[in-house]
Parts: structure tokens; sequence; C-alpha cells
């Protein structure tokens, strides 16, 4: 299958002289499309905005949405929360500006927000705070709590990637280096080791700036914060083989959201590991028929 380019880059935030930018893919003969914002994974510590999974690329002409793909600045050397700010000024972005760029092709009040792993993780927080809330989301095998088992405990590196030393990581995981927004995209580049480093040191929480402290790791601990704040209509798709993200952190967002009443379809495929969404040849009619349901 031929790649899908993107119609169109463009920078929805400048911070000092680090410019973040976001891929927009355009339906054909189509107005006032909704939109369907994709964060690409990695852990808040690596990954790009081109990583995005071909169904959704091919969804922008099969369904007639308006895909994202949005960078967003990269931990440790800024905070979870500071990669929020991000996420919140991408939608603020999207909802006040995106017309002005590409006229009626888009209606930006009708808005899905979509993620991979990290990515999911920050689709559950706009679920939870951004206000207006997205009209539905899609969180795909996210990260749900950074002080779950699973990242808690040091890990094996997931199907025999490289583990990079202390040394190999320090300038990586050096928090006063300078801020990047994508990372991963040059051949060996060793930033692209930092999730299984994280994994084998289990310092998720600590990476993210917010160990040590209940406070500052409260707002993240996504199942403890669903009654509280609530989730718009949600699907959930995590493979229960996963070795990158236990398929135990979506069953707690799941029990939560049912145990609040709220709208969830979980796919929870057996023998499924990460990435399962990610061959050319994935299509997932079932997702797509929730997503449109509610835009």
């Amino acid at each position: 299958m031929a790649s899908i380019k993107p119609d169109r880059t463009v920078v929805y935030k400048t911070v000092g002289s680090l410019e973040i930018p976001m891929d927009i893919y355009l339906p054909k003969n189509v107005i006032n499309a909704p939109v369907l914002l994709w964060f690409h994974g990695g852990g808040l510590l690596q990954g790009r905005r081109d990583a995005i999974s071909p169904h959704m690329r091919d969804g922008v002409q099969k369904y007639g949405y308006v895909c994202i793909s949005a960078d967003y600045r990269l931990a440790p050397q800024v905070s979870v929360g500071e990669v929020f700010e991000d996420v919140k000024d991408c939608i603020r972005f999207i909802r006040n500006d995106l017309s002005s760029l590409i006229g009626d092709v888009v209606d930006a009040s009708r808005l899905a927000v979509s993620g991979s792993s990290a990515g999911g993780f920050l689709t559950l927080l706009a679920g939870l705070y951004v206000d207006p809330k997205p009209q539905v989301i899609v969180p795909i095998y996210p990260i749900t709590d950074p002080l779950g088992t699973f990242f808690i405990k040091c890990q094996p590196s997931p199907n025999g990637r490289y583990s990079a030393s202390d040394e190999e990581m320090a300038i990586h995981i050096d928090v006063n280096a300078p801020p990047i927004a994508n990372s991963g995209k040059a051949p060996g580049d060793p930033r692209s080791n930092m999730y299984v480093y994280m994994l084998r040191t289990a310092t998720l929480a600590k990476l993210w700036g917010v160990a040590g402290s209940e406070d500052a790791v409260a707002p993240y601990r996504i199942s403890r914060r669903v009654h509280e704040y609530g989730l718009p209509p949600t699907y959930l798709l995590h493979g229960d083989a996963d070795v990158a993200v236990g398929v135990e952190q979506s069953d707690e967002v799941a029990g939560a959201i049912l145990g609040c009443g709220g709208t969830l379809e979980y796919e929870r495929p057996h023998g499924e590991d990460h990435f399962l969404d990610n061959g050319d040849d994935y299509q997932n009619n079932r997702l797509y028929g929730f997503v449109m349901r509610y835009l």
C-alpha cells in the first residue's frame, strides 16, 4: 500500500524557539467534516507524528473525517503536565484556528481524540479535563497509570528490543537538556531506546516528573479520576498479550467507566500484542462505526 502523505503541515504552538507541528490529512469533496485528532506513543519520551497507523489515514477518504496527527514536547525535559498543556493548546488551535486555514472542509466543533500507547494516555486526559470535552475518544492500548503494577516493576525488553545502558541514556534523561518535540526519525537515533530503558528501570513516574508526590501524580491515575470528571463515549482497544503496556491498565479504566454508568465499548482481542493495529491491512469497522455514531 502506498504511503498516504499529509496535505498540510502547520505549527500549532511555539515554545521559545521550538516549533510544535501537526500534520493534516483532508478528505476529498467533503464539507463540514469532523476531526479525528491522533497522538503518537512512546511513553511521552520518544516518538513522532508520522507514526500514525495506516487505518487512520485510510479512514480520511473512507469515513470522511479530517485527520490530524500532532507532535508534542517530550519528557523528561518537560513534565507530563507541560505535555498536557501542548494537548490542550492543540485542541484549542483546532477549534479556533483550523477552519481559517482549510475553510469549510472542516467542522471543528465535531472532535474525536485518539492516540496509541502514551498517546492513548493523552487521549484519556483530554477526555477527563478538556472543556468542552471531545464528542468521543479512542484510547488504543493506552498507558493509564504511571504507578500501576506494570510500571513500578522492572520489565524485560519487549520482543528482544535493545535495552540501553544508563550511560547511553544519560544525555536523553537529563532534565536540563533542551526540549524536543519529536524523535526517532533518523536511523539509529538513541532516543528511540528511551521506552525500553524506562521499562527496564521502572521509572515512568520519575521521567514524567511526578514521582514521590501523591498530589503530583494523582491527576494522571486515570481510573481514579473517572468518577469525578467523567469521560465522553469511549472506544478502548487493548490486546491481552501486550508486553509494552499491561492490559490491566485498560481493564482498570474500563471498570471505572462502567462503574460510573459511562458509555464504553471495550475491544480486548485475545493473543494480540502492542502495535496490533499497525499493519497495512488492518481494518476496524467496529471502531469507526462507534466513532462516527458520536460525530
